[in-house]
């Protein structure tokens, strides 16, 4: 049921409508409607330009009481009273046998770009991950070779101009979403999904709804993915029907691509994407990122995440990653640095705390891990006390070498392990450091094979996309401290098992086989060609 005392104020073209109040406010003041009216204009605007059948309205505005057609019919026929009035800004469409629905066709003249609004933390923010292109073309797209369009897909649509009010719902969507909680994610998709009620010709507006939905996934509990990845196909087609570049639709659909297992298609669904998208440094380009790490090509990794961080350096999993990847490559100094000031920016974000906790633990500052530890004020948020005391026992066992407490410390992360894949990554990188490779691979085993819940968000890796227990990460296999089991036999039947190596025949080697060293290993493990 619509509550219009929460429901959010919107535009109609130069219209301004409050639902709160119940008023329309135009150029020649406020307008006063019933509550009925505005309901039923609230429901209709939400649909972003999609037919609302009898029975969603019913649900939506009667509460789902049984009401005949001719109370429905009285309510829109007033509605579009309101609409002949407002000069044909927007108007209201019968779909027989179908529904109704809300179309605003209103351009308004281009405006000078403005600087970004800062934040409810009041921090500026650059939000060129989504940047917001002038035009859409009009060709139809198909992002992953055999996957069909669905039937309907809307027609070639005229290039719009984006109102300020779009702009500005826009803007603060994915302000909203960079905060990287559950809540600040669903006020996120809420802001977008107005903006493409604003909007709904703008294929960049339907895309970044569309990647919207894919960061809530992250969110969401696993009886609830089916219908989150409903929501981000319905909107990443209709961004695509309106622009087939609209490279964050592309994204959006890519991320839902499986990767563990599926490295071939992947592979193919990204440079598909990437040759039909627009060039950019926002999200499809950071899907190349995530999986150049899945698949151990961490310097290329590197070399693609510099450009994004350098637009978009608010973005809290971009962050990580390249925290993770300097690391990789050996620049300690440099992820430090990189490290001290996203706990600035973020201090209690739990991918970021937990990037810079196992930072320091996993390169020789163990010390540095216990005092964030310690200090229980700064702790991440979304995280069980009892996840950061873990953590902090397995820095106290990589301080000491203490084989008792090396010992209690990988039971309790294999207990854990069992529950969810963020205990297993953790406990893989334990054992890893803590010099238990038996360990690490009977978990990773476990991880891959047996299949652990994914928790949601419960990564500690950057891994935007569908969290799903199909679809295990690997990119902590390739980062410190796991490259010390590189040369173990177990560990190399393990990736083995994984199926890269035949994607690397393809691709080129992994960098763990780029040392002379190692290369010869990787041959005899069957990793090489």
């Amino acid at each position: 049921m619509i509550d219009l005392a929460h429901c959010a104020d919107f535009s109609l073209g130069p219209i301004r409508v409050r639902p709160s109040s119940r008023e329309l406010v135009g150029a020649n003041g406020p307008v006063m409607v019933e509550p009925k009216v505005m309901q039923v204009l609230v429901a209709l605007a939400d649909a972003g330009g999609r037919v609302v059948s009898k029975e969603e309205l019913t649900r939506k505005c009667w509460s789902g009481r049984v009401v005949g057609e001719d109370a429905i019919n009285r309510v829109i026929g007033k509605l579009r009273r309101v609409a002949d009035a407002s000069g044909g800004v927007f108007r209201i469409e019968t779909v027989t046998r179908s529904g109704h629905r809300l179309i605003c066709d209103f351009v308004v003249a281009e405006e000078p770009a403005a600087a970004p609004r800062p934040t409810t933390a009041g921090r500026a923010r650059r939000l060129v991950w989504w940047p917001v292109p002038a035009s859409a073309a009009a060709l139809l797209f198909i992002v992953v070779a055999g996957r069909r369009e669905p039937a309907s897909v809307a027609p070639p649509a005229a290039p719009m101009k984006m109102p300020a009010a779009v702009t500005d719902l826009e803007t603060r969507g994915l302000s909203s979403m960079f905060e990287n909680t559950p809540e600040q994610t669903a006020v996120g998709v809420g802001y977008l999904r107005q903006a493409t009620a604003l909007a709904p010709r703008a294929a960049p507006v339907w895309g970044s709804l569309a990647m919207s939905y894919v960061l809530s996934l992250g969110w969401a509990p696993p009886g609830e993915r089916t219908a989150v990845v409903a929501r981000v196909r319905d909107a990443a087609y209709r961004g695509l029907g309106l622009d087939p570049h609209e490279s964050r639709s592309a994204a959006a659909l890519v991320s839902l691509e499986p990767t563990f297992g599926h490295w071939e298609a992947k592979a193919s669904a990204l440079a598909a994407a990437k040759s039909r998208s627009r060039p950019d440094t926002g999200p499809l380009a950071f899907q190349e990122v995530e999986f150049l790490m899945a698949t151990g090509q961490n310097r290329a990794a590197l070399a693609a995440i510099g450009p994004i961080v350098a637009s978009s350096p608010l973005v809290p999993w971009i962050r990580a990653a390249h925290i993770d990847l300097l690391a990789a490559a050996g620049r300690l100094a440099d992820a430090d640095r990189e490290a001290d000031e996203a706990g600035k920016i973020w201090p209690r974000d739990r991918l970021i705390w937990f990037t810079r906790f196992d930072l320091a633990m996993f390169n020789g500052q163990p010390e540095r891990a216990l005092a964030m530890a310690a200090d229980r004020s700064g702790w991440p948020k979304q995280t069980p006390d009892a996840e950061i005391e873990l953590a902090a026992r397995t820095a106290r066992a990589v301080v000491s070498r203490n084989g008792a407490d090396t010992d209690a410390v990988l039971a309790a992360l294999a207990d854990a392990a069992r529950k969810g894949q963020a205990n297993a990554e953790r406990a893989i990188r334990a054992a890893a450091a803590l010099g238990k490779p038996d360990v690490a691979v009977s978990v990773a085993r476990g991880l891959y094979w047996d299949r652990p819940s994914a928790t949601p968000r419960g990564t500690v890796l950057p891994n935007i996309g569908q969290p799903s227990d199909a679809d295990p990460p690997t990119a902590f296999l390739f980062l410190p401290p796991v490259g010390q089991l590189w040369g173990d036999p177990a560990f190399l039947a393990l990736v083995k098992e994984t199926g890269l190596p035949t994607y690397w025949r393809g691709a080129g080697p992994p960098d763990m086989c780029m040392a002379a060293a190692m290369r010869s290993r990787c041959r005899t493990a069957g990793i090489l060609g």
